[in-house]
């Protein structure tokens, strides 16, 4: 079964009607119940009396000493004729009145004696402290005046029920405040959350306040928290749309290099052997000699070049093998150094780990970060070569004291043909993180103030058993 679609202020205010009518209702039968109880015990007082009067009025004789009164806690007497009030001659009756009464029942009874009629019962009351006095006079055919004094006490259940009365009151105002502060809270807590909804569809990252009403405030942790996993997720997406647009670019460059090294590496080979083949000839003089070991050098550097695109492209490493990382480290800072030194740059080695790894590749990329951190730095100033062990990998860090990357440039640091130099190819660092990729390691950058860190992680190699066999 559907129910339908209603406010919760609705329904909120809608038990506050509810309990309003309950309290009126409620109050106003237990005051009915009071006012009836009390209309009770007045008629029942006021009939008592008049009862004992008949019986004292017919049998009473002022000769029979003390009255024989038949209701407990009630009083009478006869006054004689000719005394104007309940303190006349009569000693007995008098001790009575002065000691049972107060002086305002004392003086309304004196009143009631003066003019009780013969014919009929004369009957008043008296509120007091206590509860009310009735007070009832009759004047026999002899002269004698009988009188009854009777005191109907305030029941004790009546503070209670004026207890009760005034509890009911304040347990409905504070329930009618209660709702109000509800109704309001959650209209208030609803509008800022239907408001931060409407600020996340724009951005996701946009605060979403926390409203007073408990049970709002944790949807309100729900909708942040969701807000978060969606911003995560689309950073996630565009970080996977940009890693295979980037695939997708290194896959059809790898298709272009591919074909370029093949048509350039033939050739390339073919030169060579012609150059290392005319470099043996006893005829060729040795000027020409010289400049065939340039032309040498040159071919070699194409071919180093063909390498690094085919890298670039995603073409793997040479077997990996033991290394020793400090001592690789320091065989190319020492050829590095004569260079560096022209620059006024001095390059410092410290530490060393085993790894496995391609050498060579390892080289290229220790000259590579070298490299751009020796043309960062100013004459002066000192390069930093480290190879820290940190357990489950080993860390080779090149730090320099240059400016470094603008922010807004370090996103593409490593892409190919990307560079700040001027003569620059864009290769060096491309190359560097592919060899690291392909050594199963990676390279980071990182900036910290008046520093630059290049920081090539790479897998420690395992620790050999002492027992094991060789």
């Amino acid at each position: 079964m559907a129910f339908p679609r209603v406010s919760l202020g609705w329904l909120i205010g809608a038990v506050a009607v509810l309990a309003t009518v309950v309290f009126v209702v409620s109050l106003a039968s237990l005051g009915r119940l009071i006012r009836l109880s009390t209309e009770q015990r007045l008629e029942r007082g006021r009939e008592l009396v008049e009862r004992e009067l008949d019986h004292l009025v017919a049998t009473a004789d002022v000769a029979d000493g003390p009255l024989r009164l038949t209701v407990l806690g009630m009083r009478g007497g006869v006054v004689p004729p000719g005394t104007s009030g309940p303190s006349g001659r009569t000693g007995q009756t008098d001790r009575a009145v002065r000691t049972g009464l107060t002086s305002e029942a004392d003086v309304a009874l004196g009143t009631l004696i003066a003019t009780a009629p013969r014919d009929r019962a004369q009957i008043g009351s008296l509120p007091v402290e206590e509860g009310t006095v009735f007070l009832a006079t009759q004047a026999r055919d002899d002269g004698h005046v009988v009188w009854t004094v009777y005191t109907v006490q305030t029941p004790r259940h009546l503070a209670t029920w004026r207890t009760t009365v005034a509890v009911l009151t304040l347990a409905t105002a504070l329930l009618g405040m209660c709702a109000v502060a509800a109704v309001v809270g959650t209209r208030r807590g609803a509008r800022s959350l239907e408001r931060a909804i409407v600020a996340l569809e724009d951005d996701l990252t946009a605060p979403v306040p926390r409203p007073a009403v408990a049970e709002l405030a944790r949807i309100a942790d729900r909708v942040e928290s969701m807000a978060r996993h969606l911003e995560e997720a689309q950073r996630a997406r565009e970080q996977l749309v940009e890693e295979l647009a980037q695939r997708e670019h290194l896959a059809a460059l790898g298709r272009v290099v591919a074909g370029v090294a093949h048509e350039v590496r033939n050739p390339l080979a073919s030169m060579k052997l012609r150059i290392d083949l005319a470099r043996t000839s006893e005829s060729v003089p040795p000027a020409v000699i010289r400049d065939l070991d340039e032309v040498s050098q040159e071919i070699e550097r194409l071919d180093r070049l063909v390498t690094d695109f085919l890298l670039v492209s995603g073409r793997k490493t040479k077997r990996s093998k033991a290394c020793d990382l400090g001592a690789l480290a320091r065989a190319r800072v020492a050829q590095l150094s004569p260079w560096a030194g022209d620059r006024g740059v001095r390059i410092d080695v410290q530490g060393t780990a085993e790894i496995q790894v391609d050498a060579d590749a390892c080289a290229r990329v220790v000259d590579n970060l070298v490299r751009n951190a020796v043309e960062a730095s100013s004459p002066g100033d000192d390069v930093r070569v480290a190879i820290e062990d940190r357990g489950a990998h080993v860390a080779l860090v090149v730090e320099d004291t240059g400016p470094g990357v603008a922010p807004d440039l370090v996103p593409r640091l490593f892409e190919p043909f990307f560079t700040t130099k001027v003569d620059g190819t864009g290769l060096g660092l491309a190359v560097s993180r592919a060899l690291a990729s392909a050594s199963g390691g990676r390279l980071e950058y990182h900036r910290e103030p008046g520093r630059t860190r290049f920081e090539l992680s790479l897998a420690e190699l395992p620790a050999v058993d002492a027992g094991a066999p060789s």
